[in-house]
């Protein structure tokens, strides 16, 4: 929470993406407060639960997967004021089959909006596949879903700063295969929370996303190095997958 308590001490409003994409003016100081819930879901509500405690309403992208997919656990976050977003991957799912992937998505999306509104999605990056769940949008048009928008096609990048924690790291990194937006040149580098809180302290952005993943936030030592192995363990196979692509 120390973050969030510093994004707030320099005076920035924080918004989920839904309040963003609906919006027609912005605050002066904006940060737009998303997290990917890739799996432990139980650290997740905790999270939420921290935010609404302080104010804060954010956004929670669920996977469709078992041990992700918790329909107690998405009221329970929903119930807290935030933003559930449905997390898709239908075309890595379905091995590129487009055809099939949106079928998916679309039952996939029911799923979800039969527990709470979900009014935006975005793409899991899905590194263990060849496929990018974006392109499955070069085909169809997922506002015909009644959809405001997608967490990574529906943004102006170009006015909206953008940093995520994929890689257990905020700054640019080999891990992150996917989770990336075209944009212009980050204010200041950003190598560590730290930096990133001095940053809110001086006010550096005016308009920022923020994507963070529950799961790789502890609260104890002993849960914070199950974390870090874990996350230095995917990093090292990201590399491999890196290397075996060439990019």
């Amino acid at each position: 929470m120390e973050l969030c308590q510093a994004i707030l001490a320099a005076h920035y409003t924080i918004w989920p993406i839904v309040q963003y994409l609906t919006c027609q003016e912005y605050p002066q100081r904006l940060v737009l407060l998303r997290h990917d819930v890739d799996r432990r879901p139980g650290t997740a509500l905790r999270m939420a639960t921290l935010e609404n405690e302080a104010g804060i309403h954010s956004t929670y992208y669920f996977r469709a997967v078992g041990g992700v997919f918790n329909p107690n656990i998405i009221k329970e976050i929903c119930g807290l004021g935030h933003e559930i977003g449905y997390h898709y991957e239908t075309l890595s799912k379905t091995h590129g089959n487009r055809e099939t992937a949106i079928s998916l998505f679309e039952r996939e999306l029911n799923q979800f909006r039969e527990l709470c509104k979900v009014e935006t999605i975005s793409m899991h990056g899905s590194p263990l596949s060849k496929f990018d769940n974006r392109e499955l949008w070069k085909t169809y048009d997922f506002h015909k879903y009644g959809l405001a928008g997608e967490a990574y096609l529906s943004l102006d990048f170009d006015k909206l700063a953008y940093i995520t924690d994929t890689g257990r790291s905020w700054g640019n990194n080999p891990y992150n295969l996917r989770d990336k937006v075209t944009q212009k040149k980050m204010e200041m580098t950003i190598h560590s929370t730290k930096d990133l809180i001095q940053a809110f302290s001086n006010q550096v952005f005016s308009h920022i996303c923020i994507t963070a993943h529950p799961n790789r936030w502890s609260r104890t030592d002993v849960e914070w190095f199950f974390n870090y192995a874990w996350d230095g363990l995917a990093n090292q196979a990201k590399l491999i997958i890196r290397l075996l692509r060439g990019n």
